[in-house]
């Protein structure tokens, strides 16, 4: 996981999403592959956003689409992050700190069955 964290950082660097994915694959009930998905997603719409503020222009739809895609997935991800975290009676407070920071910058958890197992990704973030 150090690797996946260390590999989120760098723009563009889709083995994170590849790495997660697949320890998530493996076992769906780690806290912290679910927390660095949604920090992941987390960035990568940050980046999306920041490149849009820079080009002093209207987003395409194509554009606005991936945006919120990344919004929903870092919620999604999240949501489940802190719900595995309470289930399982995790220690890793910052985490948890984190996650609830993230979560209140993207709207708050996502609700009913949206959180329920991978959000539904559409392309390579």
């Amino acid at each position: 996981m150090k690797r996946a964290r260390l590999r989120s950082s760098l723009p563009g660097d889709k083995m994170a999403v590849d790495v997660l994915e697949g320890l998530l694959e493996e076992d769906d009930e780690v806290v912290q592959v679910w927390y660095l998905s949604g920090w992941v997603c987390y960035l990568q719409m940050q980046r999306a956003g920041e490149h849009l503020a820079g080009e002093a222009r209207e987003a395409t739809e194509a554009e606005q689409e991936e945006y919120d895609a990344l919004k929903e997935a870092a919620r999604s991800y999240l949501t489940k992050a802190k719900k595995l975290y309470i289930k399982l009676g995790c220690d890793d407070q910052p985490i948890l700190d984190h996650a609830e920071q993230l979560l209140g910058e993207l709207g708050g958890e996502t609700k009913g069955d949206e959180d329920q197992g991978d959000p539904n990704l559409e392309g390579d973030y």
